[in-house]
C-alpha cells in the first residue's frame, strides 16, 4: 500500500500524521511511505529522519495526495486538499468534521475514518 503523510496546513498545527519510527514499522511491513517535505518540522522531525526510516520525500502536497492509497492526517482536510485527493483514497486522522466538510466528503469517492468519537448531526442522521 502507498501511504502518504502530508504537511498539516491549519494554523498553529504542530503535529504530523506519523513519526519516523512509525514510517520504519510500515516500511518493514512492505508499504511505501511518501512524506511531504517539512511535514515533520514543527514536531521536530526532519526530512532526513524520515528518509533514514525509509520514506520517500515528496516535494509537493499534490504528489503526496496523488500517490497515496491511505493518507495519515492529523487535522481535517482543507477543501483545496480534497480537490487533489484521488478517487479511492482512504483518509485516517484525528479530526473534528463540520457539517460543511461532511457534506463534501459524502460526495467524494473515498473512505474517511476518524479516531475521535465526536458525533455530528447531518440532516438529522448521526455521522461519525
Amino acid at each position: 500500500m502507498d501511504i502518504g503523510i502530508p504537511k498539516e496546513r491549519r494554523p498553529h498545527e504542530c503535529r504530523v500524521g506519523l513519526s519516523p519510527a512509525g514510517v520504519a514499522t510500515l516500511k518493514n511491513l512492505g508499504h511505501r511511505v511518501f512524506v511531504e517535505t517539512q511535514a515533520g518540522d514543527s514536531a521536530n522531525f526532519t526530512d532526513a529522519d524520515y528518509e533514514q526510516a525509509g520514506a520517500t520525500i515528496a516535494y509537493s502536497a499534490a504528489e503526496v495526495f496523488g500517490r497515496a492509497d491511505l493518507l495519515l492526517k492529523v487535522a481535517r482536510p482543507l477543501e483545496d486538499e480534497l480537490e487533489v485527493i484521488r478517487a479511492g483514497t482512504m483518509i485516517l486522522g484525528d479530526t473534528e468534521l463540520g457539517v460543511r466538510l461532511v457534506s463534501i466528503l459524502l460526495a467524494l469517492p473515498m473512505s474517511f475514518a476518524v479516531y475521535r468519537s465526536a458525533a455530528i448531526l447531518f440532516g438529522g442522521i448521526r455521522v461519525a
